[in-house]
């Protein structure tokens, strides 16, 4: 039972539901789920292990406010270990992968974007989980693991914009078919790159009076296979 309640509290911070900055009360979560206070002290262990919430300095656990640097501190996690993996995707996927990547493919071929941006969010981390697995490297796999938890929080914010999600649409699909050619090189790149742009366009969207430049973010690359 505390493994669902965990799940289930960790699926509402990750989905939006307890938004960034609630405050996790121990007795009304000990009343709301009918447990004691160790088991759900427990959970809000686990959940800060997450990365998912914060000690305060009352010793309660506060959902955690994704910064400026915890987003560029994601993404360049993120594209040294997906852009190996794309790499290696494309040495080791075997036919269950191509196939499984194609029915991607064809269904985001035909999102609609503009109206549904949390469609291309969805099809777009099915694409990623699936490069990951290809890979078949468990160390990848386990940071990868750790990280997806967190990412979570910064697809909250993609989620609202519809350039952020029609740009990384146009990656996605170019992803794929450097995957379909088995073109090691391009896959990693364009997995790089996609991943450089969107925490570009999240910071400029969300944070504008930063300067990237300040941060060492370079997006400045262009990207032919994307014309």
């Amino acid at each position: 039972m505390k493994n669902s309640i965990y799940q289930t509290i960790k699926k509402k911070i990750t989905s939006g539901e307890i938004p960034p900055g609630a405050v996790l009360v121990e007795r009304e979560i000990c009343n709301k789920y009918g447990l004691s206070r160790t088991p759900i002290r427990e959970i809000f262990w686990y959940l800060n292990s997450d990365g998912l919430v914060r000690k305060d300095s009352s010793g309660g656990y506060v959902v955690r406010n994704i910064s400026i640097d915890d987003i560029i501190n994601i993404f360049q996690s993120r594209e040294a270990i997906e852009g190996v993996a794309a790499r290696l995707a494309c040495a080791k996927g075997d036919n269950q992968f191509y196939s499984e990547i194609g029915e991607i493919k064809n269904i985001l071929e035909q999102v609609g974007i503009e109206k549904n941006p949390q469609e291309g969010v969805k099809y777009g981390t099915e694409l990623h989980d699936l490069i990951i697995r290809a890979a078949n490297n468990p160390f990848l796999s386990e940071f990868h693991k750790k990280l997806r938890t967190i990412t979570a929080l910064t697809r909250n914010i993609t989620k609202r914009s519809v350039e952020i999600e029609k740009k990384s649409l146009e990656f996605h699909l170019a992803i794929i078919k450097a995957l379909e050619q088995r073109d090691e090189e391009q896959a990693e790149y364009l997995v790089r790159e996609h991943l450089r742009r969107t925490c570009r366009l999240l910071i400029d969207g969300f944070f504008p009076s930063v300067s990237i430049k300040k941060k060492n973010i370079k997006t400045n690359r262009k990207i032919s296979s994307l014309r």
